[in-house]
Parts: C-alpha cells; sequence; structure tokens
C-alpha cells in the first residue's frame, strides 16, 4: 500500500496525505483525542452529546438549517461523533467544492453553535435510547462483560442514565468542547484528488491559527 506523507503544522494538528486522481473525490477525517472517559461522574454522557451537536447544532456562523442547506447544494456529507476513547469526525465532498466543505467542516469542529433546541432534542433522543437500551440483548451482555471486566465505575464501563443526561445544560457542551479539543490533540488524514502543496496551503490558512 501507499505510504502517506505526514506533516506537523505548527501548533500541533498531524496531518496526513494520500493522493489519488482516479476519481474527483476528497476525503477528510479527524481523530480526536477526546471521549466519554472525560465525562464527570455525575454527568455521564456529556462527551456524547457534545459530539452530535457539534455537528446537528450549527456552527461557525452558520444555523443549524444553513449547514444542510449548503452540504446539500454540493452533495457534501459530514459527521462527528465522540466515542468512549476517542472521537471521530469526516467531511465526503467532490474535489470542486472542497473549499467550502472544508470551510463548513472546521466551522463545527472549531467554534460549534450548540443551538439551544438542537440540544433539547439530542438530549431527547439520548434519553430515549437510554430507555430503549434493554431491548437488544447482545448490547447488555456486552456492557456487563465490559463492566465485569473493568468496574462498573471505570470509564470504560461507565453508562449514561436518564438522570446524568438531563442534568447537562448547554453550557456542559460548550464547556467540554472548549477543554477537550484542541489542534494539538487531532490527527487528520485527506484523501483523494488534490495536490499536497495546495491542500496544506488549505488546511493551514483554515486551522493554523486555531
Amino acid at each position: 500500500p501507499p505510504e502517506p506523507e505526514r506533516v506537523v503544522l505548527d501548533n500541533g494538528m498531524v496531518v496526513y496525505f494520500l493522493e489519488d486522481h482516479e476519481l474527483p473525490l476528497i476525503t477528510l477525517t479527524a481523530t480526536i483525542r477526546a471521549g466519554s472517559w472525560l465525562d464527570p461522574a455525575d454527568k455521564i454522557g456529556l462527551a456524547a452529546l457534545t459530539g452530535s451537536v457539534m455537528r446537528t447544532g450549527g456552527g461557525g456562523g452558520l444555523s443549524p438549517e444553513r449547514v444542510d442547506e449548503e452540504l446539500e447544494q454540493f452533495a457534501g456529507e459530514i459527521s462527528i461523533g465522540l466515542g468512549r476513547q476517542s472521537g471521530a469526525a469526516s467531511l465526503d465532498v467532490l474535489s470542486k467544492d472542497f473549499t467550502r466543505g472544508l470551510q463548513i467542516f472546521a466551522g463545527l469542529i472549531r467554534t460549534p453553535a450548540f443551538d439551544p433546541a438542537r440540544v433539547e432534542l439530542a438530549k431527547l433522543q439520548a434519553v430515549e435510547g437510554i430507555r430503549r437500551r434493554q431491548d437488544n440483548p447482545g448490547s447488555v451482555v456486552g456492557r456487563e462483560f465490559i463492566k465485569m471486566l473493568y468496574g462498573a465505575d471505570h470509564p470504560t464501563a461507565r453508562e449514561s442514565t436518564v438522570d446524568s443526561v438531563r442534568r447537562i445544560t448547554r453550557d456542559d457542551l460548550i464547556a467540554f468542547h472548549r477543554m477537550a479539543l484542541h489542534p494539538n490533540g487531532i490527527i487528520l488524514g485527506v484523501t483523494g484528488d488534490f495536490k499536497k502543496s495546495e491542500m496544506l496551503a488549505s488546511l493551514r490558512g483554515t486551522f493554523g491559527d486555531w
């Protein structure tokens, strides 16, 4: 397999480049050093909610509706999520639309708006997920096995509850984002139809002042 090129930006962000000009597509993925292991003991579920609303709650000066409208216009796709050990975010877009896609992606990552209505909606969805948690026997077995391995209070085994989710506020999401997401805790991977010199300049212009 081809070897990607590795560059470290001045702010500590690590970027891997792998050019592939077969199709006019670019995929950018980010691995984020943040997850539910950072959740406060009384607010388990905070990281997951933060990642969810980073994507759905607008950002970079755009409302949630405007973000979705712009992505639909050029068939771009962005996903963001924070799991137990780490987080992940991705951008898939045609190479001709990458500049605008990167601007939207960076806005959601750097300056999420955490729209209050979207925060409340995400909390309702999380609560409903908790209530349905026992419906899947395989999921139950997996969770209980992890508790046996690590102990119920270990960050790997802790579970959100209806009460812990309801205690989470929009200010908690803002504070978690400010505390947990930093450029030197993110690794970017870029693959697809681009030139490394141009891509590096775009990323430095977008993330370099973070």
